[in-house]
């Protein structure tokens, strides 16, 4: 079907033709087929938004679009074009780029020259043809197979004085032409019209592509080609590469190439149309940067290059070693923007002074995804930003970046990351929290976390902050927060861990000098002996003991030979003790304190204390919360062996530094970061398990356990009274004191009293007390005894006039001893005046009889 533009050919018939050797462009930018120049035929193309010549049909036909273009002569005349075809071409789709015609109407008889894109066969090539009226004679032919599936291609086509046709092309679309093939034909001399004809089915009615059009006198290239880099292959060779194709006999003279550092040149050779491969001798130097000047490398047509100029870096990669490249930047939240990209990044930095690095197949993770990194150089003192592939772009401006297609997604609240080397060591470990932005409006988003001292590689948090930069943050550069703050602190021991009866692992508080861990001294009393020591991580190492432990034995380990990462060596008569942990039974050991309304988006803590004369291991343990009488989401609080020796406290926090910032008498030795359950505010339950899930103790939480005067609980933990007292006692509970901060978390609780030793009467203690939350005698303890068991007991408070204040037990049964505290607090929420008082406690038993017991008390306040 062939559909035309009467109007518009009426219209281009009467149009001046275009001057003698006049050129004719045209890249359709203008999205415009109308004027400049005019465009006439079937009413299907288009000037698409692309600034391309579009076929736009939506069913099978024959069209075509041409141009009026007066040639008098195509003698010494060139065209250029470039030509997109999304889809296999064959005898049913092909297009046709029309150089010269007589006619313009190109479906029709005419006589010119054309190429055509598309035949029968799989041997699709580009090729010219001369027409005479219908009958078309092939004049050259690219090569067989070039554009046999979609394809985009640049041509240039010329034709000389003696009739001779030149086909040149770019497989790749753009305008490096390489000839392919030559004809002669002089049939026809003369031209007025071009254009492009289109032959295709209804799936291909919209797949055919032109821009960049250019008929015209041949164009003369005078510019030199440009030495545009050098990439290195071996110890004596490079490749260089340019702008455009090369004269391969102007590309192996040795003489066109001088290297700097006193090398001559011994060989060069195209490796490629654009790519000269030269060989240099003695050979390179690593660490070394080298300029190759190149003169006289000439393009096809004979310009040759001048002082073209390249450096580059020889480096054999150096083999890394823990803290010789860090974590040094990391962007977790980007929202909201504050001048970085809306994209998460990480920034690592060569430590060293003179190693230098190939992070090829190095990784990073953060304990899920593990990204793998490019081949990108890393010498002394420079830093590589690593991003996601789909956002490393935006970040190109700021300096080198590794685009990694498995990039780890930074959590907002903190992550553990590890950068390892290509032979999986590790070379440095972060895991960083909220905590230490130190600065809680940009902890909120858009400011990245920046090393404080990069020459401290195995510093924690006191080594990070927020970037102080105006941009939020600074990928590339030096940190905006850099302070030089040499380490001077020896490391010390953190912890044992039992991991069998024949293996130790040492944990010390900070990361070590790797390299001297195996060959630490390590004694252990009573002797066993100490066969090997393993590195464990950046802070451990495992020892492989040459007897087993006994059971319920304590061992005290000395430490000494080894050093943190810097250099400073462990302290004299560093010893920790341990022992093979026993099994754990229920009531061993208990929750001794409970944070579950933390101050803001603070973490909850759970504190344990063994009251147990035994050592146990936490491994496995998990903490659970409960609802209606189902316990769930248990967590497992520890997988490593981390012992708890009789009369130890520890406590389990989301966030351990947040912890501390909020209570400064935090013991951190004691703490065990972990995921917790959800444990609401006002009550709640928390369960305490072992690892097969048998309950080892559970406290039922609620506000009224809290000191009753306060105004709020926010932030304030409940502590128990008395660690061997019933868990479910009510009494048992009160709120921390006000001179420790609300808290005591990894150490003795603020209102721990211990038991009264009753015996066989009321034992009273302190016999003046002042419950003011103040963390001095707050509670009133009262501790019973009786010499049999089975006793129904009443316990009440009076005034000196005999006025009831407060019942504190009310008909239960007893045990044969037992506790119950007093906070002073009156039965109607009141705190109870000061003065003296009497306890009074009445207990009978089935068989009739009676005790009864008074005792006078005070109770005072401050003036």
């Amino acid at each position: 079907m062939t559909r035309i533009l009467p109007q518009l050919l009426l219209l281009t018939t009467a149009v001046v033709t275009a001057p003698v050797l006049g050129q004719f462009t045209d890249d359709f930018n203008d999205q415009n087929l109308s004027n400049g120049p005019v465009w006439s035929g079937s009413p299907v193309f288009i000037a698409n938004a692309g600034g391309e010549l579009q076929l736009n049909d939506v069913v099978a036909a024959s069209s075509y679009i041409q141009s009026n273009y007066a040639m008098p002569s195509l003698d010494n005349m060139e065209w250029r074009v470039q030509v997109r075809q999304t889809f296999a071409p064959s005898s049913s789709n092909y297009g046709r780029v029309y150089l010269a015609s007589d006619q313009a109407n190109l479906l029709g008889a005419l006589n010119g020259y054309y190429l055509q894109f598309g035949e029968a066969g799989s041997t699709d090539a580009v090729e010219l043809f001369r027409q005479s009226g219908t009958t078309s004679t092939s004049v050259c032919r690219g090569p067989d197979g070039q554009i046999s599936a979609s394809f985009t291609v640049g041509i240039q086509v010329k034709r000389d004085g003696t009739g001779t046709w030149t086909l040149a092309i770019d497989a790749d679309g753009g305008t490096d032409f390489i000839q392919q093939a030559t004809g002669t034909d002089a049939a026809w001399t003369s031209s007025a019209h071009l254009g492009v004809q289109c032959v295709y089915t209804v799936s291909n009615a919209d797949n055919f592509f032109y821009d960049d059009l250019y008929a015209g006198p041949i164009i003369v290239d005078a510019t030199p080609p440009s030495l545009l880099g050098a990439v290195v292959v071996n110890g004596t060779a490079v490749d260089l590469s340019f702008s455009e194709a090369l004269d391969p006999a102007t590309v192996s003279p040795p003489g066109n190439y001088v290297i700097s550092g006193g090398l001559t040149t011994s060989t060069a050779i195209p490796l490629d149309a654009t790519t000269a491969r030269v060989t240099f001798s003695p050979g390179f130097t690593s660490g070394t940067t080298y300029t190759v000047t190149v003169d006289n490398v000439s393009d096809l047509v004979g310009n040759p290059c001048v002082a073209q100029t390249a450096d580059f870096l020889y480096f054999v990669a150096d083999t890394p070693a823990p803290g010789d490249v860090i974590i040094n930047e990391l962007h977790a939240d980007p929202t909201p923007v504050v001048g970085l990209p809306e994209a998460e990044f990480l920034e690592v930095y060569n430590t060293t002074a003179n190693k230098v690095f190939d992070l090829a197949g190095w990784t990073i993770s953060d304990g899920s995804t593990t990204g793998t990194l490019p081949s990108i150089t890393l010498g002394p003192g420079d830093h590589v930003i690593l991003a996601d592939d789909g956002s490393a772009a935006l970040f190109s401006t700021f300096g080198p970046v590794a685009a990694i297609s498995t990039f780890p997604t930074l959590n907002n609240d903190g992550d553990p990351l590890e950068l390892r080397s290509a032979g999986n060591v590790l070379i440095d470990a972060v895991t960083y929290t909220l905590s230490w932005y130190q600065d809680p409006v940009k902890e909120g988003g858009g400011w990245s976390l920046e090393r404080i001292d990069p020459s401290t590689p195995c510093s924690g948090p006191a080594n990070w902050r927020a970037s102080v930069a105006p941009a939020g943050g600074t990928p590339g550069i030096q940190n905006s927060v850099l302070s030089n703050t040499p380490d001077n602190t020896p490391p010390t021991i953190a912890a044992v861990l039992v991991g069998g009866v024949t293996q130790v692992q040492v944990v010390f508080n900070e990361a070590m000098n790797v390299s001297g861990l195996s060959a630490g001294d390590y004694v252990i009393d009573p002797p066993v002996a100490v066969d090997a020591a393993v590195p464990a991580g950046l802070d451990g190492v495992v020892l492989e003991l040459g007897a087993p432990l006994t059971p319920g034995q304590f061992y005290i380990l000395s430490v000494g030979g080894v050093s943190d990462c810097v250099g400073n060596p462990i302290a004299s008569g560093a010893q920790a003790t341990f022992a093979l942990p026993e099994p754990v039974q229920p009531g061993d050991v208990v929750i001794n304190e409970v944070l579950y309304d933390p101050r803001g988006s603070g973490s909850d803590f759970v504190e344990l204390y063994n009251r147990s004369g035994k050592v146990l291991s936490l491994a496995g343990w998990q903490l659970a919360n409960e609802s209606g009488g189902v316990i769930g989401s248990a967590a497992v609080i520890t997988a490593e062996a981390v012992l708890l020796l009789p009369g130890d406290h520890v406590f389990i926090a989301e966030d351990v530094a947040n912890i501390a910032l909020t209570y400064p008498g935090t013991m951190t030795g004691r703490a065990l970061q972990a995921d917790m359950p959800s444990y609401n505010n006002g009550e709640g339950v928390v369960v305490l398990q072992d690892p097969a899930g048998i309950t080892l103790d559970r406290f039922a939480y609620s506000d009224d356990l809290h000191f009753e005067l306060l105004n709020s609980t926010d932030g304030i933990s409940l502590e128990r009274v008395g660690p061997d007292r019933p868990t479910d006692d009510p009494t048992n509970w009160y709120s921390a004191s006000e001179r420790v901060g609300y808290a005591t978390p990894g150490y003795r609780n603020s209102q721990f009293a211990a038991e009264p030793a009753a015996s066989g009467a009321l034992n009273i203690t302190p016999a003046i007390f002042s419950p003011d939350n103040d963390g001095f005698q707050d509670l009133l303890n009262i501790g019973y005894r009786f010499d049999a068991p089975g006793f129904t007991g009443t316990l009440a408070i009076f005034d000196v006039a005999g006025r009831e204040v407060v019942r504190l037990l009310d008909n239960e049964l007893l045990g044969t001893t037992g506790t119950v505290s007093w906070n002073g607090v009156m039965t109607g929420g009141e705190l109870a005046r000061m003065g003296a008082y009497v306890v009074v406690m009445e207990a009978f038993d089935l068989s009739g009889r009676v005790e009864r017991y008074r005792e006078t008390i005070a109770l005072a306040h401050k003036l």
